[in-house]
């Protein structure tokens, strides 16, 4: 079995659940984001146990993302 490189994963075609799954992760640590930024340029002073969570769940988002985009379709 052929092992393929960081370069050669990223350009492969991801499975359709793995797309979906970057899709979610990809809309809620969008979401979050939002929040954090709004949260700084807009004053809202949220309690810092949010901004922290925020901070977790942007995190988990881009390594779940990360994660779904470096699969590769099985071919059969």
């Amino acid at each position: 079995m052929k092992k393929l490189t960081i370069v050669e994963r990223w350009n492969a075609k991801s499975p359709k659940f793995f797309k979906k799954l970057k899709g979610y992760a990809l809309s809620v640590g969008g979401s979050a984001a939002a929040v954090l930024v709004a949260n700084t340029s807009m004053s809202l002073n949220l309690n810092a146990i949010l901004i922290n969570v925020l901070g977790y769940v942007i995190a988990a988002c881009v390594a779940i993302a990360g994660t779904a985009k470096l699969t590769k379709e099985d071919p059969q």
